[in-house]
C-alpha cells in the first residue's frame, strides 16, 4: 500500500501593513518543556501562596533570620518569574520581523507585547542561513540570530523573501562556504501564497 506524504505547512506567514512586510513565527513548542514547567509552577503558585505568613513571622525573629527568608522568598519568586517567562514563551510566544526598505526590526513577543529592536539596513552584513537553520547577519561587532525554529528550507525562503523585498539586502546577503559555514541556494517554491496559508503561524 502506498503513501502519500502530505507537504508540510510553513510556520510562518506574511502580511503586508504599512511600516513594510511583516513576517509571524510562532515558537517552537516542546511538550516535554512546558509539562515539566507546569509541574514546576504548581508548586512554585503553592510556595508563594504559604510564604507571606512566614514572611511576617521573620520580622518577629533575630535579623539575620529575617534576611535569610526575604532572599530565599524573593529567590524563589524570581525563579518562578522566568519559569513563567518560558512557558508562556513555549505557549503563544511569536517572532515578528519587519522589514521596510530602510530597517530590519525583530521582536520577540507574548501576547503581542514584547521589545522591538530597530537595525538600520545599511549596517546589515552578511544575512545568511547558518547551521540550526537559524537566519543570522553580522551588525557592528554583534552577530544577531533571528527565525529560530523553521526548517532548513523555509529559512532559505524566508532569506529569499527579504532579499526580495529589500533589494539592499541581496547585496550583503553572502555564500560563506568558503569559510565552512552552510552553503545555500535560494529557489522560490512553486506556491508563493503558501505562507500566507499556515495555521501554525502567530
Amino acid at each position: 500500500m502506498r503513501m502519500i506524504v502530505s507537504l508540510p505547512d510553513p510556520r510562518h506567514t506574511v502580511t503586508e501593513q504599512a511600516d513594510g512586510l511583516v513576517l509571524r513565527i510562532p515558537s517552537k513548542r516542546n511538550v516535554l518543556v512546558v509539562v515539566l514547567l507546569s509541574f514546576m509552577l504548581c508548586i512554585w503558585l503553592v510556595g508563594e501562596i504559604v510564604a507571606p505568613p512566614f514572611l511576617l513571622q521573620s520580622l518577629f525573629h533575630p535579623p539575620t533570620f529575617a534576611i535569610i527568608i526575604f532572599l530565599s522568598v524573593g529567590a524563589w519568586t524570581l525563579g518562578g518569574v522566568i519559569a513563567m517567562y518560558i512557558w508562556l514563551w513555549q505557549m503563544k510566544g511569536c517572532e515578528v520581523i519587519t522589514v521596510s526598505p530602510t530597517a530590519l526590526i525583530i521582536k520577540r513577543a507574548i501576547f503581542g507585547w514584547g521589545r522591538s529592536k530597530h537595525y538600520d539596513v545599511t549596517g546589515i552584513r552578511q544575512l545568511r542561513v547558518v547551521p540550526f537553520n537559524t537566519l543570522t547577519f553580522d551588525y557592528g561587532r554583534k552577530t544577531i540570530r533571528f527565525g529560530a525554529g523553521v526548517g532548513e528550507t523555509e529559512a532559505r525562503y524566508i532569506l529569499l523573501i527579504l532579499t526580495l523585498r529589500v533589494p539592499g539586502l541581496a547585496a550583503v546577503a553572502a555564500d560563506r562556504s568558503s569559510e565552512g559555514t552552510l552553503e545555500f541556494v535560494i529557489t522560490r517554491p512553486e506556491n508563493n501564497n503558501a505562507e500566507e496559508d499556515s495555521s501554525s503561524a502567530c
